[in-house]
């Protein structure tokens, strides 16, 4: 009796008999010309392959897709109408359509596993990607039981190139939709996953124009878009001016990590309307841009510069320029503006602001802002402001020369700027006054042409503000030979006015005033001498003892106040008839 082979050894003699037929099956048909290609024909051109190789290309790509009618065409490519497909709900992909599309399929793959496609040569292909959720995986279609004779198929689909010379992108960047038009683009299989290759087309961002591809490569794979490079590129620009690198998290790690090159890019088509209409420039510089596994909790830094930069038709410049006669301070152009800022545990800060105007306007500094309790402060060094554009307005006269500076440490908190408190200090630089309305007085007061014109050597003072009110301390303006004011003053909330000053005044000009160098300014400095005034009352009426000191002085020599009486009383005669001469 003949003996029975064990179980095992019975299925690996089946196993050994089927593979051998199909190996024999295969090499007939490779081997036997005629025969192959009328079969091949109609195997692909079959619903059976059809359908087999949609499935296969759904399962690799997880959507739920379909190939349009398909033939043979030499050189073992297949041409098929077209894709169409929708993502499994939660995955990454969420549609793929494609146009006319032909692939050159490698037979001998299939003894090793694969239904392995050398080249995909795509003539048009829409392609969206979408956020992947978990909590849809559940819905993701369930794949029925494999049939008996599975283990003799490919179980992978591998694909080496794909081209396609117009494709339309879509994917989520935040909260925004980014697409790409018009893009030509290839694509390779690292794994299960995709890594895409593209040139020309457009960028589409939401708010901001498009802008054209130089370049591109994208690695999208379940748990990331990782964002190689993309070079952008404004259109009437001769180069690259944006290159975006980055990785998206897309699973449960939903970080972000971003970084940018910014290169000679004109901000104008970026700005707001009303912005863009007074600001000009080109922007150069990096940003980086960082987040936590759950998308939160920003990190960052960057460096950027504007090079031609220009501030032109705003309303403020113009009033600026009016004020001061200056047709000049309507426009502003800056040889640097450049900006340092980090950005961590909640907190914006600038490190380095750099402001420089061509001629005028400089400014420097760094400040912070907590985005979480809206508390800010700013640390600002600012001069060369012309003094003409920030003369109050209710004074007339001319000024030559003269420049403004001086530092500024603030804090506030919200959109609130005024409600704040800190301090600073003011400088002047050397002024010309001409024309204005106390020199002409002093001009009739003293007969005498001193004061028609007043040369300011400098003056300086510092500042605070705080809950207590305004206090200007350490004032020390100075005029050589004429005039000359140092002291302090206090505005409380309420509007009330406090302080002491010392006015000086040349010997020269103190001779309508009996003994005034030995008793009201018998203080002596600079070629000056110097009177104590107290002040008070309040920012709107303010109040000073010096006509008090004056009039106990006068009051002593009745024959100076009786020529000071008639003064007067030619002056408001001579304004009543409109001479405006009279002494």
């Amino acid at each position: 009796m003949k003996a029975t082979p064990p179980p095992n050894r019975r299925r690996a003699r089946r196993f050994a008999l089927l593979a051998g037929a199909l190996v024999g099956v295969v090499t007939l048909i490779f081997f036997a010309r005629d025969f192959r290609r009328n079969f091949l024909e109609r195997w692909v051109g079959s619903p059976g392959f059809q359908h087999m190789l949609s499935k296969a290309v759904s399962s690799a790509l997880k959507v739920d897709g379909t190939f349009g009618p398909m033939h043979l065409d030499t050189g073992l490519s297949v041409t098929t109408e077209g894709f169409t497909s929708t993502g499994w709900p939660g995955q990454a992909i969420g549609a793929l359509d494609t146009g006319e599309a032909t692939g050159w399929f490698e037979p001998w793959a299939v003894f090793r596993g694969k239904w392995q496609v050398n080249l995909i040569k795509i003539a048009k292909a829409d392609f969206r990607l979408v956020q992947p959720d978990d909590a849809l995986k559940a819905e993701d279609p369930v794949q029925p039981p494999k049939p008996w004779y599975a283990f003799l198929l490919p179980r992978q689909f591998f694909c080496r190139w794909i081209s396609c010379p117009d494709m339309q992108i879509e994917l989520p960047f935040g909260q925004a939709l980014v697409r790409g038009s018009h893009l030509d683009v290839g694509a390779t299989m690292i794994g299960k996953n995709f890594k895409y290759f593209g040139k020309n087309g457009t960028l589409h961002y939401p708010g901001y124009i498009d802008m054209e591809v130089d370049a591109l490569e994208v690695y999208v794979t379940r748990e990331m878009i990782d964002i190689g490079y993309l070079y952008l590129r404004e259109p009437a620009s001769p180069r690259s001016n944006i290159k975006l690198s980055g990785r998206l998290g897309q699973h449960a790690d939903k970080s972000i990590a971003a970084a940018a090159e910014i290169t000679d890019l004109d901000i104008v088509p970026f700005l707001p309307a009303d912005l863009a209409n007074i600001l000009s420039g080109r922007l150069s510089g990096t940003i980086s841009y960082n987040t936590d596994a759950s998308g939160k909790q920003a990190t960052g830094s960057g460096t950027l510069s504007l090079e031609e930069a220009r501030v032109h038709h705003w309303d403020y410049l113009h009033g600026l320029a009016k004020r001061a006669a200056d047709p000049t301070l309507g426009e502003a152009r800056f040889r640097e503006v450049s900006i340092d800022y980090s950005l961590a545990d909640d907190v914006f800060a600038v490190r380095d602001l750099t402001i420089l105007g061509q001629e005028r306007f400089e400014l420097r500094g760094r400040g912070s802002w907590d985005t979480k309790t809206s508390q800010a402060d700013a640390s600002l060094s600012v001069r060369r402001i012309p003094l003409s554009a920030y003369l109050p307005a209710s004074l007339s006269g001319n000024i030559h020369g003269g420049e403004l500076g001086g530092t500024v440490d603030w804090a506030w908190r919200g959109q609130d700027l005024g409600n704040g408190h800190g301090g600073g200090s003011l400088e002047l630089g050397g002024a010309r006054l001409q024309g204005f309305k106390f020199q002409h007085f002093f001009g009739r007061f003293l007969k005498a042409d001193t004061y028609d014109v007043i040369e300011v050597s400098h003056g300086t003072s510092q500042w605070r503000q705080d809950a207590k009110g305004l206090l200007i301390h350490n004032l020390d303006i100075l005029a050589p030979g004429q005039a000359g004011l140092r002291g302090w003053a206090h505005v409380a909330p309420d509007g009330a006015l406090t302080g002491s000053v010392l006015a000086g005044l040349p010997e020269s000009s103190l001779t309508w005033l009996p003994d005034a160098t030995t008793t009201v300014f018998a203080h002596q400095d600079e070629g000056l001498h110097w009177c104590t005034i107290r002040l008070s009352g309040t920012v709107e009426k303010p109040e000073n003892d010096f006509t008090a000191q004056a009039m106990r002085q006068l009051r002593r020599h009745p024959v100076a106040m009786a020529r000071l009486a008639i003064r007067g009383l030619s002056w408001w005669l001579g304004d009543m008839i409109h001479t405006g001469t009279s002494d």
